[in-house]
């Protein structure tokens, strides 16, 4: 007896169209085939079954230079100034002017490089930043005159701004979850070893009495253009590094370009595990790319549209006052930090003069003919050696107290702190190791109270408007460090005490400031 079942059974199986499966599912039914027996994998898993080895290592190893890169493009400046003041006829403001004019090319460069970050990817524009901003940093090496060099650094902070903002995305899109804080936390190491290793480089460089001329006298290298020189090498071998390293697998899954993705997924997971590379255990890799992405004025509008609800309540206000609390915190900070090796070298490693008596004296350069060279010693590198560490208990001391105190109650403190402490230099600071210990400290609060207000920034705002908060946030830091570094020389025409009275205000204004803000400590992102 044969029965219904049987002879359905025995009959040919019905099979779907392959038009209807690829309205149904957007694949064909080769992939669904795949599909069916490779499971699917977002990044998180296929970043995560890379493991952690080598390649990690030499990724660290790439950044290393470019952390580096960051400390002397905005720094090595204020190291020169003691040789290079009678070489140029520099004074006081123009000292300011050159110390800001790095963070006036980032300010002007910041957008820009956030568009084409997103467009062209972002091992080029690491590569490419990197080696520009290296070539126009040799430039600066060479310069001669006042116009020159402060052009090429103008120049020097509009091409770094863009691979140096891209590379803390980069880190985070090449190590999965668990090692993403860890990660960042260790590129703060990185800034101490690149403040503790340029005082050295300025101590074996500008303490030598050496002048070439190799065209003449159209062209003079002296001591100073050569420490420049050896600044500009590091990043132009930063750029040269990333020649080597891959795009961002996660930023070629963004544009839909999965086989390339998966492609660098399986030579990482080759070069950790030392497995071949047709044994990396992840397949198949999520259709992140929805929708075509707009170009052009298509783009820009867009944007434009995604970026209107931080600019309205209830966002603006957040905004306006973190960003205005920011800029005050770097008006102080940064300008002690850029102007400490000129202030170190008035006063002088060995010498009982208070500071107040060393910055009083009437201008540094007078006729060249007579203008005398600030010479330092081993001592006075050293000293900024010590200020350049001082973040290291900064951020031990900050990651133990600011889940048990809260963000913004850290901050607070931290930059009344630091008011206080710069309201007491003047009268305190009655040596070099005084004023070295007296910077330190007031350095090591106004970080703290830095880190805390950028936490506070990634926890306040969604995912949708957290990079342009971040941007605008970073951006008016920068016009804060503008702002202090022009400030300081022209209040030292009105006596000692004007300057740091000033950043002293500002900074308790600011530590008011951090109580209004909202309370962000373990808050979820949104």
């Amino acid at each position: 007896m044969v029965t219904k079942t049987d002879v359905e059974a025995g009959g040919p199986k019905e099979e779907i169209p392959h038009d209807h499966l690829f309205k149904v599912t957007g694949l064909s039914s080769t992939n669904l085939e795949k599909l069916a027996q490779d499971p699917i994998s977002d990044f998180e898993e296929a970043i995560t079954a890379t493991g952690y080895g080598w390649y990690n290592v030499g990724l660290m190893l790439c950044t290393l230079p470019a952390f580096w890169s960051a400390v002397s493009v905005t720094s090595a400046t204020s190291y020169i100034f003691t040789r290079a003041q009678c070489d140029m006829g520099l004074k006081l403001l123009d000292m300011g002017t050159l110390n800001a004019i790095t963070y006036g090319g980032m300010i002007a460069s910041a957008m820009l490089w956030g568009f084409l970050s997103d467009t062209l990817g972002r091992r080029k524009i690491l590569m490419w930043g990197f080696f520009c901003s290296g070539l126009v940093e040799v430039a600066a090496a060479m310069s001669q005159n006042f116009t020159i060099l402060l052009v090429t650094r103008f120049c020097s902070g509009f091409l770094f701004n863009g691979p140096f903002a891209v590379l803390i995305s980069y880190l985070a899109e090449l190590h999965r979850t668990e090692l993403r804080a860890r990660v960042i936390l260790l590129t703060s190491l990185f800034y101490t070893i690149a403040n503790t290793s340029l005082p050295l480089l300025a101590w074996a460089i500008l303490t030598q009495d050496w002048h070439f001329k190799p065209f003449g006298d159209v062209i003079v290298i002296h001591a100073w253009n050569l420490f420049l020189l050896a600044a500009a090498l590091v990043p132009l071998l930063t750029g040269v590094a990333f020649v080597f390293m891959p795009e961002s697998p996660k930023f070629l899954m963004s544009r839909g370009r999965n086989e390339e993705a998966l492609d660098i997924f399986r030579k990482i997971y080759a070069m950790n595990t030392g497995k071949p590379a047709d044994t990396y255990p992840v397949k198949v890799l999520v259709e992140e790319k929805k929708e075509q992405q707009a170009r052009g004025l298509a783009a820009l509008k867009a944007g434009k549209e995604q970026m209107a609800p931080l600019f309205q309540p209830p966002h603006v206000a957040y905004l306006l006052l973190i960003c205005a609390t920011h800029a005050g915190c770097m008006f102080g900070s940064n300008t002690i930090r850029l102007w400490y090796p000129q202030l170190a070298a008035m006063i002088g490693s060995h010498s009982t003069e208070s500071l107040c008596s060393a910055i009083t004296p009437a201008p540094l350069v007078a006729d060249e003919e007579v203008c005398q060279p600030i010479e330092t010693d081993l001592l006075t590198y050293l000293q900024s050696m010590v200020v350049g560490a001082g973040s290291i208990l900064t951020y031990g001391i900050g990651g133990a107290l600011i889940n048990r105190c809260g963000k913004k109650l850290v901050a607070g403190v931290c930059s009344i702190l630091s008011a206080v402490v710069i309201v007491a230099m003047p009268f305190l600071g009655t040596s070099a190791n005084a004023v070295a210990a007296i910077v330190t400290t007031a350095l090591a609060l106004t970080s703290l109270a830095g880190a805390s207000l950028s936490s506070i920034t990634v926890d306040l705002f969604p995912t949708s408007l957290r990079v342009m908060a971040m941007a605008t946030f970073l951006m008016c830091g920068r016009l804060g460090t503008i702002s202090g570094t022009v400030a300081f020389p022209a209040l030292i025409d009105y006596g000692c005490l004007p300057p740091f009275f000033t950043i002293a205000a500002v900074l308790i204004v600011c530590g008011i400031a951090c109580f209004f803000v909202p309370n962000t400590t373990l808050k979820k992102l949104e």
